[in-house]
């Protein structure tokens, strides 16, 4: 059951968001054009699903290590090397994930003090810009995991030398 929840985590809770701002949006189009009326609040949530659905978008490309990277130079170093680079680049990352969640967790805290609401839905501020924390938590576990997986690699390289 855990295998499962940590292989498919975000993918469901996107396909999960992803489909419940399609089904706003088509609702929503439904309402203005035909009915004539439209939803005061649609286009707010659907912005709001979609910011949500962007951060944990990063932690999904993290975990499928599907992010931009440049290649030109470390294609061109030992496989051991390689790997030791690769290790110091997702610790840098995984610094800078770090700093997001806590920086994002302390703004998220002060809107939630503020009491700030947006204004269709009336929901407080603070949940939509728990977002980047929430979202850059799971980057930092991929990290974590990315890394223990890279020491592996580095181990059976160290044998195979």
């Amino acid at each position: 059951m855990l295998k499962k929840l940590d292989d498919h985590f975000e993918e469901a809770l996107i396909v999960l968001l992803m489909a419940a701002m399609t089904v706003l949006i088509v609702v929503q189009i439904f309402m203005r054009y035909v009915v004539q009326e439209s939803l005061t609040w649609s286009e707010e949530l659907a912005r709001y699903i979609f910011v949500w659905a962007t951060y944990l978008g990063v932690a999904y490309g993290m975990k499928k290590n599907a992010h931009i990277c440049v290649e030109a130079v470390t294609g061109y170093l030992p496989a051991r090397t390689r790997e030791i680079t690769y290790i110091v680049a997702q610790v840098v990352f995984l610094l800078f994930a770090a700093l997001v969640v806590k920086e994002g967790f302390v703004l998220s805290m002060k809107i939630f003090k503020f009491g700030q609401s947006s204004a269709a839905l009336g929901m407080p501020m603070g949940v939509i810009y728990l977002a980047p924390t929430v979202g850059f938590a799971l980057v930092f576990i991929r990290l974590v995991q990315n890394i223990v997986a890279g020491f592996k690699r580095l181990r059976t390289l160290g044998v195979a030398a």
